[in-house]
């Protein structure tokens, strides 16, 4: 059966190493028809170009939703899948993605977003209402499931893992570009949702995401900069609020984000200043959104299916278990085996009861920590019996069907 050519677009700004880590493992996705477009500023741009999978546009302008227009615009594939640079995909990722697709009635598919440590979700299935507030949907298991409005709110994605038929976002006119930050892709499959396209949630496609810094916010995710997510939030509510609701919502989201911004002042993070300046700067940005004059979509070119590149791959997907007496060796190997093309995974964990946590490395393999007697899965019980065999097990069949198509190989 053909599978879709897959543009893979990914935005990037003022974060060149976060980038860098990005497309290593991007290099490493196990799907035999795929492109990867960068839209960057110049030393992003200038990362991009040192991976020659990489087509590169250089752009300038803070504003994701004209970063992603022209990403979408240089697309060469039938789906566009959209990736952030502080972002990166398990190998198996547009394989998933890609299954979503085989019904033509499907606009756009999701998966599962993973936080900081690896393992526990940030983003899952979930509809958002004409406020923008997003609600989440009941886990539904492993396999893909359609996604349905209920109760006047509508199936939406998140923009760090997220694919769409390019047609279909060609004729939404693309990305809003009056979205500089925040809400860009909710308003996009809002209103592809809206007008009848169907959404499909795949849980095994899985995307790590760190929420590095930015000028939007700091390295702890303390907030630098509010003015564009209160700008994005009238520009949402003015779209798709009923006129006569548009108070409450702007009352809504200005209550919440108030109580955001004193909480980060409350913990320390904040200066009691800077957090009034910022509630400042919510009003007027709020202000300032409801001015935005609608901008003209881009005049968009024809896609070319026929040059996504087929990818021959021989890698192999291996998994090294680090032991007490040769974990210097095991990690030598594991960069051995990455720099020879391989998909490569190290386990090592420690007689502990520490939280496991999942990384990818800057040496291009996949880093699972923590203790024996640790939690794995945040529901875990705190400290529990267990030996290296049994949570090696676990482990394994936890991120069976993500890490690699077939079972990993284990490497003595």
């Amino acid at each position: 059966m053909s599978v879709p050519a897959i543009s893979v677009i990914i935005v990037s700004r003022g974060r060149p190493d976060w980038l860098k880590r990005c497309l290593h493992a991007v290099s490493q996705l196990d799907y035999p028809r795929f492109e990867t477009v960068v839209v960057a500023c110049p030393t992003g741009a200038q990362v991009a170009r040192r991976f020659d999978f990489a087509r590169v546009i250089d752009l300038d302008i803070a504003n994701i939703s004209a970063a992603r227009n022209a990403g979408v615009n240089a697309a060469w594939g039938e789906v566009v899948a959209f990736l952030d640079d502080d972002a990166v995909p398990e190998p198996t990722w547009l394989a998933h993605l890609a299954q979503g697709f085989g019904d033509a009635a499907v606009a756009q598919v999701g998966g599962t977003t993973l936080g900081r440590n690896g393992i526990s979700v940030q983003h899952a299935a979930s509809r958002v209402d004409a406020f923008g507030q997003s609600h989440a949907i009941a886990a539904t298991g492993d396999a893909p499931v359609v996604l349905s409005p209920e109760d006047g709110r509508l199936p939406r994605l998140h923009g760090t893992n997220m694919a769409l038929r390019r047609s279909v976002v060609v004729a939404q006119g693309g990305f809003d570009e009056r979205f500089a930050f925040y809400l860009d892709e909710t308003d996009l499959t809002y209103r592809i949702s809206r007008d009848g396209g169907q959404t499909v949630f795949v849980p095994k496609a899985v995307v790590h995401h760190a929420s590095g810094p930015s000028r939007f916010r700091a390295a702890d995710r303390t907030p630098r900069d509010v003015f564009e997510i209160a700008a994005s939030a009238a520009v949402f509510h003015g779209k798709h609020c009923p006129p006569q609701d548009q108070d409450a919502a702007r009352a809504a989201f200005l209550t919440d984000r108030r109580a955001w911004l004193l909480r980060h002042m409350q913990n320390g993070s904040l200066p009691p200043d800077r957090a009034f300046m910022l509630i400042r700067d919510l009003a007027k940005g709020y202000d300032t959104g409801r001015t935005r004059a609608p901008i003209a979509p881009p005049d968009w070119q024809d896609q070319a299916p026929n040059r996504v590149p087929d990818r021959v791959s021989e890698a192999q997907d291996h998994c090294l278990v680090v032991s007490r007496h040769d974990a210097k060796a095991t990690y030598a190997k594991a960069k051995t085996l990455t720099d020879q093309g391989h998909r490569v995974t190290v386990i090592d964990y420690q007689r502990t009861a520490q939280y496991h946590r999942v990384r990818y490395t800057e040496q291009g393999f996949w880093l699972h920590t923590g203790g024996l007697y640790g939690r794995e899965l945040r529901q875990e019980p705190l400290v529990r019996a267990s030996n290296l065999q049994a949570r090696l097990r676990e482990t394994l069949n936890r991120i069976g069907g993500i890490r690699s198509k077939n079972p990993l190989i284990l490497v003595d």
